[in-house]
């Protein structure tokens, strides 16, 4: 999962992520995490040394910061994404304000 999450947060960084490939990798992460609530359901008793614990705590950590990274770069990517939309619907309206009247209305600026 920590593997898959690294290729998300690498996707992330770049200038134009690719959408579907961050789905796709969400997707296969979903499907990691849907085994492991099946092992758990099924109440597999496993026996773990400390050593095993420890290490199967560290990775959950890890996940979980990767997580929190991605929600966040996530989050800022929508911001962005809903600013560019705003400028561009305000543009859309000045151009058919602008196309429509001989007196065209600058108030959308």
């Amino acid at each position: 999962m920590n593997d898959l999450s690294e290729h998300i947060l690498k996707e992330l960084k770049k200038k134009n992520p690719s959408l579907s490939f961050i789905r796709e990798k969400m997707n296969n992460r979903e499907k990691h995490i849907q085994i492991l609530n099946s092992l758990k359901q099924n109440q597999m008793e496993m026996k773990l040394s400390k050593f095993e614990l420890d290490s199967l705590h560290l990775l959950f950590r890890t996940f979980i910061s990767m997580n929190e990274q991605i929600q966040s770069k996530i989050s800022t990517l929508l911001d962005i994404q809903i600013e560019k939309l705003a400028v561009a619907t305000k543009q859309l309206k000045a151009r058919e304000s602008y196309g429509v009247s001989k007196t065209p209305k600058i108030s959308y600026f």
